[in-house]
């Protein structure tokens, strides 16, 4: 039996700020910046012009982007809210998940001490009937994945 990829349409968000999960806040309609990128080093031996020799230096994880249409005020960004105007640093560890079409995990992606750095609203414009969108922005410590789809 062939592997069938997944559809990337079913997911879900979690947050959870001091071991204390962020209740009804996870409906996301976008996200991107879930990446991991080895930054490396070439070491040059003397006389060899050949090969190459990488060297592992550090590993730089992406920016987290999450997109939604603007809601009531929840836990969530009224946290997000704090840590932007400076009134406190909460970090956060983000759970998102990736479902089959029964709503079970299929990919699991933890990431720890997530820090809020950027909130942007989109356009106001009379002459558009599109839905205003929240842009939530997160750097993040460590990412970890558990499943079997990668």
């Amino acid at each position: 039996m062939a592997d069938i990829p997944v559809v990337a349409h079913r997911f879900t968000v979690n947050f959870v700020f001091n071991t204390i999960p962020a209740p009804l806040d996870v409906a996301f309609q976008r996200i991107s910046g879930l990446s991991r990128e080895l930054e490396v080093s070439q070491l040059r031996e003397g006389g060899e012009n050949i090969r190459n020799l990488w060297l592992a230096e550090k590993v730089n994880h992406g920016s987290l982007l999450l997109e939604r249409g603007v809601t009531n005020a929840s836990i969530l960004t009224t946290q997000f809210d704090r840590v932007l105007r400076r009134e406190s640093t909460q970090w956060a560890n983000v759970v998102i998940m990736l479902l089959n079409e029964s709503g079970i995990p299929l990919t699991t992606w933890a990431l720890s001490h997530a820090l809020p750095v950027r909130w942007q609203i989109g356009d106001l414009d009379a002459s558009s009937n599109t839905v205003l969108i929240n842009s939530l922005e997160l750097r993040y410590q460590d990412m970890s994945i558990l499943g079997d789809k990668l």
